[in-house]
């Protein structure tokens, strides 16, 4: 197969080395004044009356009770789709998503009011005559109230743990126990279809003659199976394997580097890139003109005597963003006896190849918009240049609109005539692997666009590559470590609540700090909408003469809405839930570049307003004397 350039797309592959060291610098400047601040004795003993207040107030006992109760009780009455996968991802979705909702207002309300109802009760006119400095009060009640989240935190996230991994080694027998009572019919065919979808190897199913090594065959030519006591057992830690492969894991992803056009050998067309940057800008022009036409037309009719010679510019953004979104779309489709190659790039530093890779991707139909029972017919050949040098090409039946994830070899080996044993990676000298997919659908003649298959890797939305589409992925590391740097960020996103709370309890009441936090919440949930109003610079989605109603309240409303989700989305944005249900690895790359914006951006941001109205506050007046 011949390869045209299909789709470009420069990413670097390690952000800059300034970035970096300045990223490195934030962070250690950052926990290097956490660390300082512990070992003030002023500020430990604010620390110190923070957890005082909330054991007195029996706040800690009731949220470790509350934090119990939904965290054991919660997986109790959740149903899955029955399969351990399914059990795993709800587990960890819904439990980590209760705990981090608990906490995160638990942790307001604490905030605000430590610091609310200390001055409003005139407690703090007592501590701030002390020859202690407001802001060290200030961080003094921050590393106490973070104190308070990093145990609550601690200990629902290790009985989170602790029932994933009982249920993983308790899976085993519960499977065995529904193959008991098959027949024995049931269970072979059971073996032979996990073997058909690769789950098996063929060795593991049949028995094999071991000096001969070939499969042993009965007196008909038929492949003898092993034991059914040992198809069962086999069977039965099937669901364990495939959960610690691909929920309790950390994969990461290569470098999505190149995405070009595959035809037969004869049937060469022009890049695409070429045809697409041609005919979208035909595209545009053609669609210009007709709706001038139908403006002209339209002033005509009512008799006016303007003159209409150009498309508004906002129409004109709106025509553009309207073709382009329609040549993603084409982009992504492929015909019957055509394909894409996929060009990966070798991840930073060493991994294990052992293991091997995983290509995980999923396809839909062009004309449907809803999971079917079809099938659709693609072959699938991997190899370190290109060419016909790797595994034979593999020819597969899928599902549309599920998530495919086929094992690639990352390493073969090769014993010379010396004896000595060489790795063969599967990335070619300059780091690169290439993946076919290939659509292997013959449809009818004439109804070429029955077996039309669409492949996701484009964003419809900015027409940009969209890194998990389809991708290859490896192994980073095991599911503890992942799984203790999903908590980490999560502990960020309290840093935040826990300084926002004490901002906003430096100058309110305590009523009114809860109102405004509550408030921000609540925008931080409506970011979506905000960015299709930023994106549409006005809040009306009404047209009129063909040109898009506009309000008064655009100018605030906008701008507004700008600054919320430059602010808001970032933080928002590592979230590590998602990824971690998923197996996909939490780098310590991406833990720095969370704790580097929630905290060294967003959370320092908000320390200096809070502790700079603090510092300015006048204590004698509270909210009794007015």
């Amino acid at each position: 197969m011949d390869s045209l350039p299909f789709f470009s797309f420069e990413t670097p592959f390690l952000m800059s080395w300034v970035g970096m060291g300045l990223r490195g610098l934030l962070l250690a400047g950052l926990f290097g004044a956490i660390i300082w601040s512990l070992a003030d004795r002023r500020i430990r003993h604010v620390a110190a009356l923070t957890w005082k207040t909330a054991f007195r107030l029996r706040f800690m006992w009731v949220m470790i009770l509350l934090l119990v109760v939904i965290v054991g009780g919660l997986p109790a009455v959740l149903r899955d789709d029955g399969s351990a996968k399914g059990m795993a991802q709800i587990i960890l979705t819904y439990t980590l998503s209760m705990t981090t909702g608990i906490l995160g207002f638990a942790t307001l309300w604490l905030a605000v009011g430590s610091m609310a109802r200390d001055i409003g009760d005139c407690q703090m006119q007592m501590v701030a005559t002390k020859p202690i400095a407001r802001w060290q009060i200030w961080l003094g009640k921050w590393l106490g109230i973070m104190g308070l989240n990093l145990l609550l935190l601690g200990l629902a996230g290790s009985v989170v743990y602790g029932m994933m991994e009982y249920r993983a080694s308790h899976m085993d027998e519960a499977q065995y126990k529904m193959l008991k009572d098959r027949s024995d019919e049931e269970v072979i065919n059971l073996a032979i279809q996990s073997w058909q979808q690769g789950e098996l190897r063929i060795e593991q199913v049949v028995q094999v003659d071991e000096e001969k090594k070939v499969l042993k065959e009965d007196a008909q030519g038929r492949y003898i199976p092993r034991p059914i006591e040992e198809l069962k057992r086999l069977l039965a830690s099937l669901p364990r394997k495939k959960l610690r492969e691909q929920v309790l894991v950390s994969r990461a992803s290569l470098d999505l580097e190149d995405v070009l056009v595959l035809y037969g050998t004869n049937n060469l067309g022009v890049s695409f890139r070429d045809w697409r940057k041609s005919n979208r800008e035909a595209e545009e022009e053609k669609a210009m003109q007709e709706v001038l036409k139908l403006m002209q037309q339209n002033v005509a009719a009512q008799k006016q005597g303007e003159r209409i010679t150009a498309v508004p510019p906002e129409m004109q953004q709106q025509i553009k963003r309207d073709i382009r979104l329609q040549y993603s779309m084409l982009s992504q489709l492929v015909v019957p006896k055509t394909g894409r190659r996929l060009v990966f790039r070798k991840p930073f530093g060493s991994f294990n190849e052992d293991r091997g890779l995983v290509l995980r991707f999923q396809l839909e139909d062009s004309r449907m918009s809803f999971k079917t029972d079809r099938k659709y017919k693609m072959s699938l050949y991997y190899s370190r240049d290109g060419k016909e040098q790797g595994p034979p090409p593999q020819v597969r039946l899928y599902s549309a609109r599920t998530h495919i994830e086929e094992p690639l070899i990352a390493v073969a080996r090769m014993v010379t005539e010396e004896g000595v044993t060489n790795k063969i990676s599967i990335f070619g000298t300059n780091d690169l692997m290439y993946v076919d997919l290939f659509n292997e659908e013959t449809p009818q003649q004439g109804q070429e666009y029955l077996g039309v298959i669409r492949l996701p890797f484009v964003d419809d939305r900015t027409g940009e590559l969209n890194p998990r589409g389809i991708e290859v992925m490896y192994y980073e590391g095991g599911f503890l470590k992942n799984y203790l740097r999903a908590l980490a960020i999560v502990f960020a996103w309290l840093g935040v609540l826990a300084a926002l709370g004490l901002a906003a309890a430096s100058f309110m009441s305590f009523s009114m700090a809860v109102f405004a936090c509550s408030g921000v919440l609540l925008i931080s949930f409506c970011t979506g909408i905000m960015k299709d109003v930023v994106a549409d610079d006005t809040v009306m989605q009404t047209w009129t003469d063909g040109q898009r109603d506009a309000s008064i309240v655009d100018f605030f409303a906008v701008n507004s809405f700008r600054v919320m989700v430059s602010v808001i989305s970032p933080v928002k944005d590592y979230s590590p839930i998602k990824d971690l249900t998923d197996g996909r690895a939490i780098t310590w790359g991406q833990l720095a570049r969370a704790y580097s914006y929630i905290w060294g951006l967003s959370g320092l941001l908000i320390f200096g307003v809070g502790t700079l109205i603090f510092t300015r506050r006048q204590l004698a007046i509270t909210d009794s004397d007015e």
